[in-house]
């Protein structure tokens, strides 16, 4: 395989969505995975699925692993643990998801890991991590959502608190992870002496919340929840157009004064409810009207082409259908389910150029497939 991680080996002992998009991720940079998996495998694998139930594989699984062997092995018993040691002695980092305290107790520890190899970057993934009244605890992604404070801003004004649509901070703590790795990969390179990486889920959703966060922390007032709208700032919105609904953000004062102008409404631009950006915020309701009685007279593709030849940010709305149509060559890669049956992932977002294609084996692994080629000659890294 080619990529900057061509030649580093990575054992895998996560699962489910967060520690395996963080060791797709390395994949992807051409590092080569290996996945430790119990006998019945990453329950990710059976995720509830219309594939799963024709004895396929879960596209939840597919998304994470394709690029990655696998090693099935019970790790409780001596020959499991013996065998999980001698691959992690041919590696350069070793990735793992469980509660504090439990690679410890099966005998994998990062000081049993670098006393046998002390190159080896070691890397854990914990719900609310390694310190603190919360260590121990487990946690999914609904549950960091919540106590991380995401919830209680997302949703519209006045209704309940609501979680976003996808498992926001699995994905973002699995980017989190892969950079930690890299970090101390290249610390290794320049420094000579490897470390360990710790990332907590909990410390990931409380930063992507950074903003908001310091917004709090200088006025002592929890932010209210405001649906699609820009807590401070205006127009940041969706509004109707003729024939569906577009989002347009144009806040800063040079997009407001060229948004008024491209809709012929100079006035706007002087309007005391409208002239300042604190001044759209506090009238968000005569703001829409007003911008929708104008957007009403034209379709949305009308409004995006005129908004983008002015320079506006401004987008459609789109289903996965719509996406997959419009940009699915950008980002849509074939893989092999386990019988050679094709099945479709999600690109790495990482281009590199000056290498070849870093991750070319896109194949669901099946559970220990790699296992007696691997503990035969855990030395060969491809």
């Amino acid at each position: 395989m080619s990529g900057p991680l061509a030649g580093l080996r990575v054992i895998d002992f996560t699962r489910l969505i967060a520690g395996p998009a963080a060791a797709d991720l390395l994949a992807a940079m051409g590092a080569d995975v290996i996945k430790v998996e119990d006998r019945a495998g990453d329950p990710m694998r059976n995720a509830r699925s219309r594939r799963v139930e024709r004895g396929l594989t879960a596209p939840s699984f597919a998304a994470y692993n394709v690029h990655k062997r696998s090693v099935a092995v019970d790790l409780k018993a001596p020959e499991g643990l013996a065998a999980a040691l001698r691959l992690c002695d041919t590696a350069d980092a070793v990735l793992s998801s469980f509660r504090p305290g439990v690679m410890e107790r099966l005998g994998l520890g990062a000081d049993v890991l670098r006393e046998r190899n002390p190159d080896l970057v070691v890397a854990r993934l914990s719900a609310f991590g390694e310190t603190g009244p919360d260590t121990g605890r487990g946690g999914v992604d609904i549950v960091l959502q919540a106590e991380t404070g995401l919830m209680s801003i997302t949703g519209e004004a006045g209704g309940s608190p609501v979680k976003a649509g996808m498992p926001v901070i699995d994905a973002a703590s699995g980017y989190v992870l892969a950079l930690g790795v890299v970090s101390a990969l290249l610390g290794r390179a320049r420094a000579g002496t490897a470390g360990e990486v710790a990332v907590s889920m909990f410390d990931v959703g409380v930063h992507l919340q950074a903003q908001p966060i310091a917004e709090f922390l200088d006025s002592g007032r929890e932010p209210e929840r405001v649906g699609n709208r820009a807590p401070y700032a205006a127009p940041a919105d969706v509004f109707r157009a003729a024939d569906g609904t577009l989002v347009l953000s144009a806040h800063l004062p040079q997009h407001w004064t060229r948004l008024c102008e491209l809709l012929d409404r100079p006035q706007w631009i002087t309007d005391p409810r409208f002239s300042t950006v604190d001044a759209r915020v506090a009238n968000r309701e005569a703001l829409s009207a007003a911008l929708e009685e104008v957007l009403a007279t034209a379709s949305v593709d009308d409004w995006l082409r005129l908004f983008d030849g002015a320079g506006l940010t401004a987008g459609r709305i789109r289903g996965y259908q719509d996406v997959v149509s419009a940009r699915g060559a950008d980002f849509v890669a074939g893989a092999e389910d386990l019988d050679g049956t094709p099945i479709r992932v999600v690109r790495s977002p990482l281009r590199f150029h000056g290498w070849d294609d870093a991750a070319p084996r896109r194949r669901v692994p099946a559970v220990g497939e790699h296992t007696d080629e691997l503990l035969a000659a855990p030395t060969e890294v491809p």
